[in-house]
């Protein structure tokens, strides 16, 4: 991602920790914990995290790890993030818990590990300067992904965009997909402003 989106993100993020501070969901820039325990739930009926090793990029806080512990047990859990302070509150969270890890970096660039399934969740709705970049994060995701992918975006046909916010086409995005994997499936059931794509390996 270039340096100055990573900029434009990190003021968002730091503006939103002085209004939120305490509220995860906020600060993340969600409108709150339902709305982003919604895309949570969807993600986690789409795929079985159980006994999986997990990549979530654009992990924040480590949320959706404290989803999984309510319904499931992962083998391990990756968390990625380029703001230092999420990184920092995740970390200590999850001390005593020894299947968890954190790396603090931009996803677009940091080697990552492989995992079973990667997960990106709210994650590539910022916008880019580089008109590949999330075409090239997709394909990354999904080489990095022994199993699947699973991850969501703001639908173009409902959401208003922003100078930060980008949104998407659906049917193009999953057209994308198809065009590396197979086997893929758009999810847009759940909330007008949001749809979910799986791509799941064959085995």
């Amino acid at each position: 991602m270039h340096l100055l989106d990573r900029l434009s993100i990190r003021l968002y993020h730091d503006e939103r920790l002085k209004q939120y501070a305490g509220d995860h969901a906020r600060s993340l820039g969600w409108n709150s914990t339902e709305s982003q325990f919604l895309r949570f739930k969807t993600i986690a009926k789409a795929v079985n995290f159980d006994g999986k090793r997990v990549l979530d990029l654009g992990c924040g806080y480590g949320d959706f790890k404290t989803f999984l512990d309510m319904s499931c047990c992962v083998e391990s859990y990756t968390g990625v993030d380029q703001q230092g302070s999420f990184i920092k509150q995740a970390k200590k969270h999850f001390e005593h818990q020894q299947n968890c890890a954190f790396i603090k970096g931009d996803f677009s660039s940091t080697t990552l590990p492989t995992a079973d399934i990667v997960v990106a969740s709210g994650s590539l709705n910022y916008r880019s300067r580089n008109k590949t970049y999330h075409a090239k994060v997709i394909r990354t995701m999904y080489e990095k992904a022994e199993e699947a992918v699973v991850f969501n975006l703001l639908n173009r046909n409902h959401f208003k965009e922003t100078n930060l916010l980008e949104a998407h086409d659906p049917q193009q995005v999953l057209s994308y997909c198809l065009s590396l994997c197979p086997n893929c499936e758009l999810i847009d059931d759940y909330a007008d402003e949001d749809f979910t794509i799986v791509m799941r390996k064959l085995s």
